[in-house]
């Protein structure tokens, strides 16, 4: 399909939610960090983000050319995966924008033009007391742009284009985006836009990429002109309010009425959105108890889907988020750590992020893309920290939109000494040359219990014997963990001035491991020794020596 088409079936339909979904992804993050409804509902992306998922998977059940039976399955994955006050909004929507195509085989310009207003027309509906200035003035402004796009351009010899007729509402959508921050006074006062306009915004650039034969991959908004900063004053005027419980239900009956269902839950509960018909419907309320919303799902059929969340809790991490969110560096370092006391290493040495993952846990390549991301940083250098996840990370470099250096760290051991030889105030190039570098002085041992019989290296392990091991080959075995790392430091034959770290975690209690240290420090009076607490899990020590 491309921009000279005129109609869309329902493959191509099923192809645009599919593009949008991608969109909304690839900048979930700016979306969410405009969220000021005091986060109650988790974050708005996320959830628009899910429902528009759960639309996806049900239209993938059995897609269909006839776009009037797609948009019979789309209609049941919108209402069955609503999440959320902004999910649920945009599943109403396009509740809405589906049943325009009922009976349908192929849609114009002017059809799509009018399922646009239909949804506008059902998410308003759905809302009990709606507000201008959020996502429903977006998706009203908006679908009406398009109403009247289609007049003028049904005056050419030619149908009204779909193109034409989007790319009109996306140059209206985007006004009426930032015309929210001048029409509700808590995104005034927060100093934002509507989070779930922009999410709107963003489905529309997905729908046009797939009509327009465009990658959604590359549609990455540039975040930097849209502040995203919620205001300190804002912060401080919210901090002390009360906002109760987000309940969202399903009510499953054979007479079920949403309009008289809104009007009793507006009566005993703020935010309600109902949407659904006589057999299913779907409630999101906001309320100091949920107690009576039960009850009254209760008596007039079954629940189902039950999801009660204190708002309180959201609105902390909302206080927290905002307040301790920190600035873009030109050139932040994203690490790879196993335990809490590396993580509280790591970034006392200056790493942005940390994800975790190790030798039994190794992190995905989309862990490593959104810990990039989060850093908040033009350039990332990536310390992936075990042989295993070095391919992984490489994976991640080619993916990621925001430029990644790896550094091929093998171990933690060897991240530690490629951190301390960053430098911020350095360029890419010579923090790149100094942690190399850095990394080719440390020798990485372990410590750690045998868990089965085996043979290693040519040697028979017993399990329960203690392995040490350098640079993952085996150098002693023992029956206690100190046993064994004074077998490795003798193996290692560190020179004088060598310098030795100790990580201890595992079941190492503190007190062995300061016992082992003043052993050590009197067996090997020439070498500087270090006790560091690492928390890794299984492993006794883990153990630098550097020199």
């Amino acid at each position: 399909m491309t921009a000279s088409s005129v109609t869309i079936d329902g493959m191509m339909l099923s192809r645009m939610l599919t593009s949008a979904e991608i969109v909304l992804g690839k900048n979930l993050e700016g979306v969410n960090a405009l969220n000021v409804f005091p986060v109650p509902d988790g974050d708005t992306g996320t959830n628009m983000l899910l429902t528009l998922r759960a639309v996806i998977e049900e239209i993938n059940k059995s897609p269909q050319d006839s776009l009037g039976e797609m948009s019979k399955m789309m209609a049941r994955g919108a209402l069955l995966g609503a999440r959320g006050n902004s999910g649920v909004i945009l599943s109403q929507f396009l509740r809405g924008f589906s049943g325009e195509f009922d009976g349908v085989e192929e849609a114009d310009g002017d059809c799509l033009a009018h399922a646009f207003h239909q949804g506008a027309v059902a998410a308003y509906s759905a809302v009990g007391d709606p507000v201008e200035g959020t996502m429903l003035t977006v998706m009203r402004v908006t679908s009406e742009s398009m109403i009247n796009s289609v007049t003028v351009l049904g005056l050419h010899p030619f149908d009204p284009d779909i193109v034409e007729v989007l790319e009109n509402g996306l140059h209206v959508c985007e006004q009426a985006v930032l015309d929210t921050q001048k029409q509700l006074p808590i995104l005034q006062n927060a100093g934002v836009v509507d989070a779930g306009g922009k999410g709107f915004e963003l489905i529309i650039r997905g729908f046009l990429a797939e009509l327009k034969g465009e990658d959604p991959h590359e549609i990455i908004l540039d975040w930097a002109t849209t502040d995203t900063t919620i205001s300190k004053e804002f912060l401080a005027n919210s901090q002390e309010q009360i906002f109760g419980y987000c309940t969202q239900v399903l009510f499953s009956g054979t007479t079920l009425n949403p309009e008289s269902i809104r009007s009793e839950l507006m009566k005993i509960a703020d935010s309600t959105v109902v949407i659904g018909d006589e057999s299913l419907v779907k409630v999101h309320v906001h309320t100091s108890d949920p107690g009576p919303v039960l009850s009254l799902g209760a008596s007039l059929g079954t629940l189902r889907d039950v999801k009660i969340e204190s708002m309180d809790e959201q609105h902390e991490e909302f206080q927290k988020y905002h307040t301790d969110q920190v600035e873009m560096v030109p050139l932040g370092v994203v690490t790879v750590a196993w335990g809490s006391g590396f993580e509280t290493l790591f970034a006392a040495l200056g790493a942005r992020e940390a994800v975790e993952g190790g030798q039994t846990m190794n992190p995905s390549c989309q862990d490593l893309l959104d810990a990039t991301i989060a850093s908040r940083s033009d350039t990332v250098i990536l310390l992936p920290n075990n042989r295993n996840i070095v391919p992984t990370a490489h994976q991640a470099a080619g993916l990621s939109e925001i430029p990644i250096e790896v550094v091929e760290t093998t171990s933690i051991q060897q991240g530690i000494a490629a951190i301390l030889a960053f430098d911020q105030q350095e360029d890419l190039a010579s923090n790149l040359n100094a942690m190399n570098r850095a990394i080719l002085d440390i020798r990485s041992g372990e410590v750690v219990t045998a868990i089965r019989n085996s043979t290693l290296d040519g040697q028979f392990v017993e399990a329960g014997q203690i392995i040490g091991a350098i640079e993952n080959e085996l150098v002693c075995l023992g029956s206690s963990p100190e046993q064994v790392v004074r077998g490795m430091i003798e193996a290692m034959v560190p020179g004088d001035g060598s310098l030795v770290t100790l990580y201890w975690g595992g079941d190492v209690r503190e007190a062995d491991s300061e016992e082992l240290l003043g052993t050590l420090k009197d067996g090997f009076p020439s070498v500087e020794f270090e006790l560091v607490y690492g928390g890794q899990p299984y492993y006794h020590y883990l153990v630098s020596i550097e020199g």
